[in-house]
C-alpha cells in the first residue's frame, strides 16, 4: 500500500511539473499600432504587454497599460491617450483567446508553426471578437509568437473629430510580437 501510494503521489508531481512546463509567460510583450493615409501616419509602440501561453489547451492572454504606448511626438501621444483612448476612464486594454490548433506546434522541434487565434479583445469599454492567424517561432528552445491583426476604431466606439475623419483611417493595424519563457512557479 505504501508503495501504490508513494507511485501514486509522484505521478501526481510530474503531471503537475508537466502542465506548468506548458505555460510560457512574457511581461515586455510588444504591440506596434500603424495606420496610415495620405495625410497622417499613426506609429507607435508598447514593450510592456503581459502575456500567458498554455501550451496544453491554447488558451492565450494578454494585456497593457493604454499609456504604454509610445509615440514619436509627444502631442499625438496625449491626443491618443485623452482624446481617443480617454486612458484615465478606461486604462486597460485585454486580448483572452484560444490558439484552435496548439497541438500542431511542436516545442521540442525547431521550426515557425502557423496557428489561428480566436478569441476577444477590450479596450476603450467595448468586447469584441478577433479571429487572426500568426505565428509561433520555436528556436533554440526560445518560443517567439507574433500575429498582425486590424480593429476598427467605431467598433471600439472609439471618436474620431470631425475635423480629423480624413486624416484618421478606421481600421489600424496591430503587430503583436510575444518572446515568451517558461512560467515558472
Amino acid at each position: 500500500m505504501k508503495k501504490v501510494l508513494i507511485l501514486l503521489l509522484m505521478s501526481l508531481f510530474f503531471c503537475g511539473f508537466h502542465l506548468n512546463a506548458q505555460k510560457y509567460i512574457t511581461k515586455e510583450g510588444h504591440i506596434e499600432i500603424f495606420s496610415k493615409n495620405p495625410l497622417f501616419t499613426i506609429e507607435a509602440l508598447n514593450k510592456k504587454v503581459a502575456s500567458i501561453l498554455d501550451f496544453g489547451n491554447g488558451d492565450i492572454v494578454a494585456t497593457t497599460l493604454v499609456r504604454s504606448f509610445k509615440f514619436h511626438e509627444a502631442l499625438v501621444e496625449d491626443h491618443f491617450n485623452e482624446n481617443y483612448m480617454e486612458s484615465e476612464k478606461f486604462p486597460k486594454a485585454s486580448f483572452k483567446g484560444k490558439i484552435t490548433n496548439i497541438k500542431d506546434v511542436d516545442l521540442k522541434k525547431d521550426g515557425d508553426y502557423k496557428i489561428t487565434i480566436k478569441g476577444t479583445l477590450t479596450m476603450h469599454g467595448e468586447t469584441n471578437p478577433v479571429d487572426a492567424t500568426g505565428t509561433i517561432i520555436i528556436k533554440d528552445g526560445k518560443v517567439t509568437g507574433k500575429t498582425q491583426f486590424n480593429v476598427s476604431l467605431a467598433a471600439y466606439k472609439i471618436r474620431v473629430e470631425e475635423s480629423y475623419k480624413k486624416s484618421i483611417n478606421d481600421e489600424i493595424r496591430l503587430s503583436v510580437t510575444f518572446d515568451y519563457a517558461p512560467m515558472t512557479n
